[in-house]
């Protein structure tokens, strides 16, 4: 957010569990009204108990100071973060801007999971966590979880705070961790139930693949059988494995478990756990996370299968994630480097990574040509978008968000021909080759601007651009 976070939590109007109320309806007339800050002091005299324009004047530096509002005299405006917080009022999308700008807000709801609480205990588990906060008003922590009953993360009854439902859910999803399994370890189902967290029903099936509360895929978990129906081959780091579909049941099917891995063929997002059980036993051996990297459907023993074909990536869950976050993270540099250093990562570090960018990227542009602003699909529903390195990845070009474009294949081959550039004000650059085919289709974007991001940490660097220009042979913009 670039800011540095703040001490404490500003009450807002209505009272402890009404916030967001009086704040919806606010956010409503900042949008439709456009006023200046003595019309929304106006408003607020008139739709709340606030008298004090110094009060309401504290309350709308909060809400300015976590990225809700920008407040000018003459004008008052919500940021893009307002605009999808109103749009959606999902708790979570306000959650994430007090989260993000207010110190504490995490360590309330972790303190709440070992049970109920009062606002004294709560401050002190905040002090305890950030003894930097040096709490000078006792009714700080009370700031805090009033906007948490408010977004309807906690419940409050004779002066003692709960979670609720969606409180425990989100309190256990921020304090997750990898489950702390050892390679060449074995574990029985209730073990790993445990681990995960998660229930597997009778048996652990073949694929397993996990979500979030939010329908998220978050992991998937592969289990192959010495004695199994399907003659998985394993064999060392790179083996074969057949999907789900038995072979009374005629040829696979595409089902969500085939699904899954399928997709992580295509494009690896989440970790992928593999166990194999001995035919002499009830328990599962742990072999580490799994790459998939390729998938066939063949003709096998007289039927149709999925043949997915796995590698050991050698790297546990934690680095997994390190390596698609870094894809994503901020670059601070006036003239960042245009490539990787080629020896910092293995071929399989440099897939995962791979892998995100593409992710990462088409979702920054909403899955829509940066150039065209298209979202095409083909009739079986793939989205007719790819995610393009600014600086060539040929040339080691830099898998990070800031090196790429969401473009359609037409724009894609476009930009990496030469016959289009972006300028760093991001408008739009044409070759000016009047005599070759195709200059006609291309001239009317000349100057047209990009669809962005909506992040601007997301957008396209400059240096990125400048080096696109040169090697394209654009004049400098």
């Amino acid at each position: 957010m670039g800011r540095q976070k703040r001490n404490i939590a500003v009450r807002f109007f209505g009272g402890a569990g009404n916030y967001t109320t009086v704040l919806e309806h606010l956010c409503t007339f900042v949008l439709t009204e456009n006023p200046t800050e003595t019309a929304v002091l106006e408003w607020c005299r008139s739709n709340t108990r606030a008298t004090s324009s110094d009060g309401i004047r504290r309350r709308l530096t909060f809400l300015e100071g976590i990225e809700l509002l920008e407040v000018d005299a003459d004008c008052v405006r919500l940021t893009q973060q307002g605009l999808t917080w109103l749009s959606e009022t999902d708790p979570a999308v306000l959650y994430e801007l007090l989260s993000d700008n207010v110190r504490g807000f995490e360590t309330m709801l972790e303190a709440l999971l070992d049970g109920p609480k009062t606002d004294a205990e709560l401050g002190a588990a905040i002090t305890a966590a950030h003894p930097e906060v040096n709490w000078t008003d006792a009714s700080g922590p009370a700031q805090h979880r009033g906007w948490l009953q408010s977004l309807g993360y906690v419940e409050r009854s004779d002066g003692v705070n709960s979670l609720t439902n969606s409180g425990r859910g989100l309190a256990r999803r921020q304090t997750s961790t990898y489950p702390a399994l050892e390679r060449g370890a074995s574990y029985t189902q209730t073990d790993l139930e445990d681990a995960f967290d998660t229930s597997f029903g009778s048996y652990i099936k073949g694929i397993n693949p996990r979500t979030t509360d939010e329908g998220e895929l978050s992991y998937i978990i592969v289990k192959a059988r010495e004695d199994g129906p399907y003659g998985d081959e394993i064999d060392g780091d790179r083996f074969t494995y057949i999907g789900e579909g038995v072979p009374e049941k005629g040829d696979q099917q595409l089902t969500g478990a085939n699904s899954a891995l399928l997709e992580q063929s295509a494009c690896s997002t989440v970790p992928v756990y593999f166990f194999y059980q001995p035919a002499d036993s009830d328990t599962l051996r742990y072999e580490g996370l799994v790459d998939v990297v390729d998938t066939e459907y063949v003709a096998r023993d007289g039927r149709m299968v999925y043949q997915f074909t796995m590698k050991n990536l050698e790297i546990g869950p934690e680095r997994f994630k390190a390596l698609m976050e870094s894809v994503s993270g901020d670059i601070e540099e006036d003239e960042p480097a245009l490539t990787d250093d080629e020896d910092e990562f293995t071929e399989v570090q440099r897939r995962v990574r791979s892998s995100s960018f593409a992710k990462t990227v088409t979702a920054a542009y909403d899955a829509r040509c940066a150039i065209c602003g298209a979202a095409r699909e083909s009739p079986d529903g793939t989205t007719d978008i790819e995610a393009a390195h600014i600086y060539p990845k040929r040339e080691n070009g830099r898998d990070t968000v800031r090196n790429g474009l969401a473009l359609c294949r037409l724009h894609h081959w476009a930009f990496d021909s030469g016959w289009l550039a972006v300028a760093d004000d991001y408008r739009i650059l044409v070759a000016d080759r009047p005599d070759l085919e195709g200059y006609e289709e291309f001239a009317p974007l000349e100057n047209e601007s990009l669809t962005l991001p909506t992040n601007e940490e997301q957008r396209p660097h400059a240096t990125f651009l400048a080096a696109h220009r040169e090697r394209h042979g654009f004049e400098s913009s």
